[in-house]
């Protein structure tokens, strides 16, 4: 007897992950804003009341997947930056190896990434989401600055950030001109540019 209400709920959360993932899906396709209950369940090829059971709001279900996607993102960020560490990657090895798992993950993640930065200025329910996220590949110990191989660079982790961040947003907007390779040099320019302080640190104003 006791197992039938443990069969149900590993039911439901496969059905779950199954919208989820129809909903990834439907934003990396046609944006966030192409995302309704209908069109998901169509995506997962569910009932069309399944994504309301599960998400009674849109909102709902596009944070679950924000939420999703970005624990699947900085997650291979972080493995990446141990691998740097345990092989002690040079600057340049590092660099390569970050610019492939952009390149890997632009389908997958940028769309949702960077429409969702976007969408949460009208959505207060994705907000925090986005902001946990912001802070997260802010760190001052982020993937960058362990790529740089410097470990006076830890203040500069959002200038990095600022690169990557703009190099996305214009795949999003145009994805037959991503430019990896000018990413690629423009990070290792700022890696070795940079100071070991921040301007304000050294006497310098703008």
């Amino acid at each position: 007897m006791s197992e039938l209400p443990i069969t149900r709920y590993a039911k439901g959360e496969l059905r779950k992950k199954e919208i989820l993932a129809a909903t990834v899906d439907v934003i990396c396709d046609e944006g966030i804003s192409a995302v309704t209950h209908r069109a998901v369940a169509r995506r997962a090829n569910v009932a069309l009341s399944a994504p309301s059971y599960f998400f009674p709001s849109i909102d709902d279900l596009i944070v679950q997947a924000f939420e999703t996607i970005m624990k699947s993102m900085i997650g291979e960020l972080e493995a990446l930056s141990s691998r740097i560490k345990d092989e002690d990657m040079d600057r340049e090895t590092a660099v390569d190896a970050y610019i492939q798992l952009v390149r890997d993950g632009a389908v997958k993640y940028d769309k949702l990434q960077y429409e969702a930065y976007l969408f949460a200025a009208n959505r207060p329910q994705l907000r925090p989401s986005v902001e946990a996220a912001m802070t997260s590949i802010h760190r001052q110990d982020n993937t960058l600055v362990v790529a740089s191989r410097r470990s006076d660079l830890g203040w500069a982790s959002t200038i990095l950030t600022a690169l990557v961040d703009g190099s996305g947003l214009y795949r999003v907007a145009a994805p037959e001109k991503a430019n990896f390779q000018g990413l690629r040099e423009g990070l290792l320019a700022l890696m070795e540019a940079l100071p070991g302080r921040p301007p304000e640190d050294i006497g310098f104003r703008v």
